[in-house]
């Protein structure tokens, strides 16, 4: 069993440790050691797989108890969680990704942070020059400040922003401990790597920029942006918006070069939006209506991605075409290999 989980799992662990490689690399050959660690999200990992554990037990009594209604409760949960959620296939899959996934998201955290040594900030004005030009000569937050001008609406707006790390554990570890259908996880799970490293570390890299919120102090040129953060800062004293005292606290990591929690600063692509079309593409290969709602969250996070300040339309647009990419050759991979996983 241990040998058919690990051989399941082969291309997802070989990928992972070649990407960490490569991060040892990269942190050589600019001495910045200091700059990569294995363990930097062990800590969040290890309290999320507690939460998720926790909230199981308490809510799987009253599934059972509602929906179920067996004669005997007890000996029916003890019978089912042993044939069908404490399965070694289900505790050993879920065990490699759940080992391998902090390394994985260090070492992205790594390259994030890295950007400004390896390839400093070049392409904003570039980007918010090409946003004008898609949208008719206008930049994106103006056409959408008529509808989202208003500071509970951005409140609201910002909110499911936030609500995007949430979903992002939880359908992690969804997929991580599932097996309803294994070639649909594994697809998850290679989309997820591959679009985090491809655009989030590669293409981050090649194409760094910061985004709107610090379009002045990155280029020194004149800022279009100002007047979205002077609104955004407006409305903040009648609405809480978030967004503003997380992106002071990038810059300021930014700017003592710390690597931590969450650190680093990159527009393009965003990994927001990216990530929210990877679990609307979920969705929709789980059932209608959850493909529906997910679709409607990535929507709410391309606008909230511009009218936060924290994106160039074009970051999102890049996002999802290249996910879907992601998503079609991930779906390649798993269903090549099926013939050798099945026989």
């Amino acid at each position: 069993e241990q040998l058919r989980v690990l051989r399941a799992h082969r291309w997802f662990i070989l990928y992972i440790i070649g990407y960490f490689a490569v991060g040892q690399v990269v942190v050589q050959e600019f001495a910045l050691p200091d700059k990569l660690s294995l363990t930097l999200y062990s800590e969040s990992i290890l309290y999320f797989t507690g939460y998720y554990i926790g909230g199981f037990a308490l809510l799987y009594p009253f599934y059972v108890m509602i929906f179920v209604r067996p004669a005997r409760l007890t000996r029916y949960m003890a019978r089912d969680l042993q044939t069908n959620y404490l399965t070694t296939e289900r505790l050993l899959s879920a065990a490699v990704a759940i080992f391998l996934l902090p390394v994985f998201v260090s070492v992205f955290t790594s390259f994030k942070t890295l950007i400004p040594f390896t390839h400093p900030y070049a392409w904003d004005a570039a980007f918010a020059a090409w946003d004008r030009t898609l949208h008719l000569g206008v930049d994106p937050w103006e056409l959408l400040q008529p509808l989202l001008g208003h500071p509970w609406v951005t409140s609201a707006i910002n909110f499911n922003y936030h609500l995007w790390l949430f979903l992002l554990y939880g359908i992690l570890f969804w997929q991580v401990f599932s097996t309803r259908d294994r070639g649909l996880r594994m697809q998850f799970l290679l989309t997820f790597v591959l679009s985090y490293s491809l655009l989030g570390s590669l293409a981050a890299t090649v194409f760094s920029s910061a985004g709107p919120v610090y379009y002045g102090r990155i280029t020194g040129l004149e800022d279009p942006f100002l007047p979205l953060m002077d609104y955004l800062r407006a409305a903040n004293e009648l609405a809480p918006v978030w967004a503003l005292n997380v992106q002071e606290l990038l810059w300021d990591s930014h700017m003592a070069g710390r690597y931590d929690f969450g650190t680093g600063i990159s527009a393009m692509p965003s990994m927001h939006v990216s990530s929210a079309v990877l679990f609307a593409l979920l969705g929709w290969r789980t059932h209608r209506a959850l493909g529906w709602l997910l679709t409607l969250f990535a929507f709410l996070v391309m606008i909230g991605s511009v009218h936060l300040g924290w994106h160039y339309a074009i970051d999102g647009y890049v996002s999802i075409v290249a996910t879907w990419l992601i998503w079609r050759l991930a779906g390649w991979l798993v269903e090549r290999d099926a013939p050798a996983e099945t026989g």
